[in-house]
């Protein structure tokens, strides 16, 4: 497949699965423990004064749109229009000022130096060419912008990881109407993703000095992670989830 062909086959997973998005813990936020714990992770990292902030494969705005309550100027991108819909009417609900652009991750669509932040959750392992997205997300940032990138690792590529996984989607498929992972991609597509069991914190350490950013912190986000699992149903918890993390970076 051509890159045009593996985009299209992306967006459409997405927009299959836009409606159940939000309702799987580790995608929407789900508690005021959650909410609030994310909220300490950013205001850890970032100055309190509002920030033009790019959410990149934003969906449908769970980042994004907590950084617009915290005070910041928010503008999300992403290429499924099913995910932006439903950020678009949470915005509306909430009455924040986020706004939705349909473009690609790895050529996002703005201006040289736009940003003073990037921020993305659940997305590197998602590109078919990472680096060009680095490239792209530090193009768009302002001299000495940071990056934020919240990711882990959800398969290791140990048999042990692998049965896990497998034995939990198993039973999610037999007693839940919407599996989560159900709407993932296909091998077909999978098979172009270098990242797709996610990405260990040394590998975007690395990505992260190739492609101009210096590494300032990797904050391991143990507490969030623990609220998620209180959540999960039991057959969830089989699944490793054993890394979890916000990169952050700077600008060289």
């Amino acid at each position: 497949m051509n890159d045009k062909e593996i985009k299209a086959k992306m967006t459409a997973s997405w927009d299959h699965g836009a409606q159940e998005y939000d309702t799987f813990v580790s995608h929407g936020i789900k508690t005021k423990e959650e909410k609030e714990l994310w909220i300490k992770e950013f205001s850890a990292v970032l100055p309190t004064k509002p920030l033009k902030v790019l959410d990149v494969g934003c969906g449908t705005g769970a980042m994004g749109l907590l950084l617009s309550e915290m005070g910041h100027d928010v503008s999300g991108v992403d290429l499924s229009e099913g995910m932006m819909e439903v950020g678009r009417k949470k915005a509306a609900v909430q009455n924040l000022s986020m706004t939705f652009t349909n473009g690609d991750a790895e050529d996002v669509p703005f201006e040289d130096e736009t940003f003073d932040v990037v921020v993305n959750r659940h997305l590197l392992w998602t590109l078919p060419h990472p680096d060009k997205a680095l490239a792209s997300w530090r193009r768009v940032l302002k001299p000495d912008g940071h990056l934020l990138v919240i990711d882990g690792v959800w398969d290791n590529g140990s048999t042990i990881s692998r049965v896990r996984c497998n034995l939990s989607m198993s039973i999610a498929m037999r007693v839940d109407k919407n599996p989560h992972g159900s709407h993932g991609y296909q091998e077909d597509v999978k098979q172009y993703l270098p990242n797709r069991g996610g990405m260990p914190k040394e590998k975007v350490v690395d990505s992260f000095m190739a492609a101009g950013f210096d590494v300032l912190d990797i904050r391991m986000l143990t507490d969030i992670v623990k609220c998620q699992k209180m959540q999960f149903p039991w057959y969830q918890k089989i699944a490793p989830k054993d890394v979890y993390y916000m990169a952050v970076g700077r600008k060289r």
